[in-house]
């Protein structure tokens, strides 16, 4: 295979070279979350030339993102784009020769097989912590290199996992945080910069694995503050004897059987697990005796007449193919969950 020469100056760097170059072209990986961090993450390793990205995210462009998701334009946000295609639409502007495959699904114990089958490297751009679980679960699994990062306001956390050699998320964090006890950029906000140190140390260690260079992986859990200026590493060492997870192979997320709704990060809105022999057209069909709603060919969206959220406007519904929803205009799951099944159906 003929190296492009537009990777020239990368295959420069001692450690990349030619042979560098074609494992990163021949290589899978994963972006779990196509938000702050995983728009940056997309930019970066497309335009490094990884061969097959594949972009996991269940939620729409708005304007609110605009301020720290690259990928994304104001015709993206107006059009209320899914994530995963509005950001696999500008990558394939920026790189013609690789492959992007958009999946706009809620990753659950359910799907996660079948979406990220194969992968080589999974990159964590996600908002929520028990995805992160479940993520950590499957790279334990298929021992896959999984890379962990968070940020929340100015503060950032970035761990690279290598199953088998490194400690796992559970080793340093044995259960998540509950949701009430859980910062939110809807909270305290986030500043795009911060974003682009996370990012940014993740795909490096992304070129490093793909490249062979395992040894030029930090084995630290680096955290930072860019606001104060402030940042540390703490050395991880080895894998915690006693891990539920990478000592005793048990992986509770991996092999949960119930997908609870959830709060999404960062806005006034509840997603809704799928449910089974889902109709579009006729589910669409229904809605329009209560609301205005439009039907494309993946998804429902629209206002409900009857439904008022908190500050007097009307609760949207997002509805996926596949009978995924996202109730805009509550952060109540039991509200949500019941003005699904009044309009829906269970």
């Amino acid at each position: 295979m003929a190296i492009s020469d537009r990777y020239h100056r990368q295959r420069l760097v001692d450690g990349i070279g030619d042979k560098g170059q074609l494992a990163i072209s021949n290589a899978t990986v994963a972006i779990v979350g196509v938000g702050a961090l995983g728009c940056l993450s997309g930019s970066l390793l497309a335009r490094a030339g990884v061969g097959n990205l594949v972009l996991v995210d269940r939620d729409i462009v708005e304007k609110t993102n605009l301020q720290r998701q690259v990928l994304f334009t104001e015709s993206d946000a107006t059009s209320q784009l899914p994530k995963a295609i509005a950001a696999a639409a500008n990558l394939a502007k920026v790189n013609s020769e690789i492959k992007i495959t958009p999946h706009v699904e809620d990753l659950t114990s359910r799907n996660i097989q079948h979406i990220l089958e194969g992968v080589d490297v999974i990159v964590d751009g996600l908002d929520n912590f028990n995805t992160r679980y479940l993520l950590n679960d499957f790279a334990v699994q298929t021992d896959t290199p999984f890379m962990f990062a968070g940020v929340i306001a100015s503060q950032g956390n970035v761990m690279t996992i290598v199953p088998g050699s490194t400690p796992c998320l559970r080793c340093l964090f044995p259960e998540p945080p509950t949701t009430g006890d859980q910062d939110t950029c809807d909270t305290v906000g986030v500043l795009a910069p911060a974003i682009g140190i996370a990012a940014s140390c993740q795909c490096m260690d992304v070129l490093k694995l793909l490249t062979g260079n395992l040894e030029k992986i930090s084995r630290t859990l680096l955290t930072f503050d860019l606001w104060n200026s402030e940042s540390s590493r703490l050395e991880l060492g080895e894998p915690v004897t006693t891990c539920t997870c990478c000592q005793q192979l048990q992986f509770d997320f991996l092999t949960a059987t119930t997908i609870e709704p959830t709060v999404l990060c960062g806005k006034l809105a509840v997603s809704l697990p799928c449910v089974e022999n889902f109709d579009l057209q006729s589910t669409a069909k229904k809605l329009q005796e209560h609301g205005k709603f439009k039907c494309s060919e993946t998804m429902i969206r629209g206002v409900f007449n009857e439904e008022e959220s908190t500050d007097g406007s009307a609760i949207e519904l997002l509805c996926f193919h596949n009978g995924r929803a996202i109730i805009h205009g509550t952060d109540d799951v039991k509200r949500a969950k019941a003005i699904f099944e009044r309009y829906v159906g269970n």
